[in-house]
């Protein structure tokens, strides 16, 4: 890995993770902040809940609202989570190679004594610390809101969670940066990292309303994103495996494209 190269990155994407990270922080404390009303009237929200289509809880991740998690997994981490991080992570992954390129700045970045393999890795180092960084913001986040209302997340819960949170960008900041390494236009892989984000999205919502596409999940991430599920239980669901190896294979992909890849026009 190039320390040169990892630091560069580390200092261009420091303060879109701080920002990022800002907001995840106070979006997370003040959705806890909610949470006692909600707790004090757990009946009436079932009898409100039960209004909704299974196809509109299914979307949002709906379910056991009255638990402590289960608040946490609907208003925060199954949906709302993943769309922010996933938009910093599509974002940033797709213009790891294909905006050197498309700036024009590519050769300056070749010009480092550096194999391509090592000035590659420097920027995936970069990337996957912005990712683990954002992931410990979010988990202090909940440790704070949830102290405020009155419930102490244990180690075991707060570190399954924090698991699975991070499975989720390394597997779609890694097809990301696969794209990227196949582009020579930042737009292009960000736009096709995000389709194939919603098309999983989409896969794991009609999964969930019938067993007759009860099939589909299995194509789907989304299916082994089960950050409430790690917050109840302490447990880290076996699926997140999936996810990782989803985001390592493909940036051993990226690398070995880059590596051979024609990217000096």
């Amino acid at each position: 890995m190039s320390v040169v190269m990892l630091r560069r990155a580390t200092r261009d994407l420091q303060f879109t993770v701080l920002w990022y990270g800002l907001g995840l922080f106070l979006y997370g404390v003040f959705i806890l902040l909610l949470y006692p009303t909600v707790r004090d009237n757990t009946e009436m929200l079932d009898q409100y809940l039960q209004a909704f289509p299974p196809a509109v809880q299914a979307a949002f991740g709906i379910s056991d609202m009255g638990t402590f998690a289960g608040f946490v997994g609907a208003e925060y981490l199954n949906v709302v989570w993943p769309l922010i991080v996933g938009v910093f992570v599509i974002m940033t992954g797709a213009g790891l190679v294909a905006q050197e390129i498309d700036r024009g700045t590519v050769e300056f970045w070749l010009s480092v004594p550096e194999t391509r393999t090592r000035l590659l890795l420097g920027k995936l180092g970069a990337f996957l610390a912005g990712i683990v960084a954002l992931v410990a913001i979010t988990l202090l986040g909940l440790v704070i809101g949830g102290a405020l209302v009155g419930e102490a997340i244990g180690p075991a819960p707060l570190l399954a969670t924090g698991v699975v949170l991070l499975s989720f960008p390394v597997a779609v900041g890694g097809y990301s940066v696969l794209l990227s390494s196949l582009s020579s236009d930042r737009g292009r892989p960000a736009g096709l990292a995000a389709g194939i984000t919603l098309l999983f999205y989409v896969l794991w919502v009609v999964s969930s309303l019938s067993e007759r596409w009860d099939w589909l999940r299995y194509l789907s991430i989304f299916t082994a994103f089960e950050p409430q599920e790690a917050l109840a239980s302490g447990t880290i669901p076996i699926g997140v495996l999936v996810l990782f190896a989803i985001g390592i294979v493909s940036a051993l992909g990226a690398l070995v494209i880059f590596e051979r890849r024609d990217v000096i026009a």
